[in-house]
């Protein structure tokens, strides 16, 4: 029954509507039981990943984690700005650091990639909540290795 304050439910923490979309691609009656849950929330992740298949194994994990947390089309929205700087759309650091500029202090920048003053997505105002949990999973993902190989 877990539910987070922006309305993702389950073990996780799948939104309403893409949980609907992965019901259905996956033939589930729901989304919520954790069994259902879980295979949804794998499933999402895989599909994820394949938008970042040019990069190497642990950008595409970085990358596939941020847009598990704040959305495929943010972090493709970043990778433009990325890429109008003439940076590596792949490389986890340059689109953390362009996901800062995809707040509505930067609508100046929006016109110059987009033409027009916005982020296709929307403005972002919560950059450091998805930097922070791709941080946070990639400190435990280190520490479950370093557990895994002593056992």
């Amino acid at each position: 029954h877990a539910e987070s304050h922006k309305g993702a439910l389950g073990l996780m923490q799948i939104m309403p509507q893409t949980g609907k979309s992965l019901a259905d691609e996956l033939d589930l009656e729901e989304v919520i039981s954790p069994r259902n849950n879980i295979a949804a929330g794998i499933y999402y992740l895989w599909k994820l990943s394949e938008s970042f298949d040019y990069a190497d194994e642990t950008n595409k994990l970085k990358l596939t984690l941020a847009a598990y947390n704040c959305g495929l089309s943010r972090v493709q929205d970043a990778q433009d700005i990325v890429r109008y700087y003439k940076g590596n759309p792949y490389d986890w650091d340059s689109v953390a650091e362009a996901l800062k500029k995809l707040s509505k202090s930067f609508s100046d920048l929006h016109l110059r990639v987009w033409d027009i003053d916005r982020p296709p997505a929307g403005y972002f105002d919560n950059s450091s909540q998805p930097i922070g949990y791709v941080d946070n999973v990639m400190k435990y993902y280190k520490r479950y290795q370093v557990k895994l190989a002593y056992n």
